[in-house]
């Protein structure tokens, strides 16, 4: 084989990367993502803020078998979050948080 054979079986078109992941864990990745893409899709329609979704692969060679690999993969989905709404509380002397101010009389009894 010449190094012109070499550079052109290196060339070659790659494997389409959805048929492995519908292989990998039998289409179990394939399925988590899946969901995944359109729980984030929802909610970032829902609160109008970015999120993200990364697959990570780690593949590592089989110890005990040349040529062999393994595949192990990782799915983390950063769904954007709703706004918060905050609450106004006066602190008192104590530490203790409650809703009136102590410092100012009512202008109503009970």
């Amino acid at each position: 084989m010449t190094d012109t054979d070499t550079q052109t079986e290196q060339k070659a078109e790659p494997r389409d990367f959805a048929a492995f992941l519908m292989e990998h864990r039998r289409g179990k990745s394939h399925t988590e993502l899946s969901e995944a893409l359109r729980d984030l899709v929802v909610a970032v329609e829902e609160t109008r803020k970015a999120g993200t979704l990364t697959y990570t692969l780690k593949i590592k060679p089989q110890e005990r078998t040349p040529g062999a690999v393994m595949v192990a993969d990782q799915i983390k989905c950063s769904l954007p979050e709703h706004e918060r709404s905050e609450s106004i509380f006066f602190a008192t002397e104590t530490g203790e948080l409650i809703r009136n101010d102590p410092r100012q009389t009512a202008l109503f009894t009970d």
